[in-house]
């Protein structure tokens, strides 16, 4: 017996709900979100400069957004 893997894309996935499709897109971008956070966390002796300040904020400021948009969303 062989397994295929099936790659779930939500957009394509018309059975689901729109709302699981549209928690599913945040999800991702919750996912991407986090991922360069911990980008700019990798190197600890870095010194911060003003760009990646600026960026890690901008891009905290979406994972708090994203995060609450998503509690609402699935209360």
């Amino acid at each position: 017996m062989t397994y295929k893997a099936t790659v779930f894309d939500a957009m394509t996935a018309v059975h689901l709900p729109m709302s699981e499709r549209v928690l599913d897109k945040l999800a991702d971008i919750l996912f991407a979100t986090d991922e360069i956070l911990d980008m700019l966390h990798v190197d600890e002796d870095r010194v911060p400069d003003d760009t990646s300040v600026v960026v890690e904020a901008s891009v905290k400021h979406v994972y708090d957004q994203v995060n609450e948009l998503m509690k609402k969303l699935t209360d």
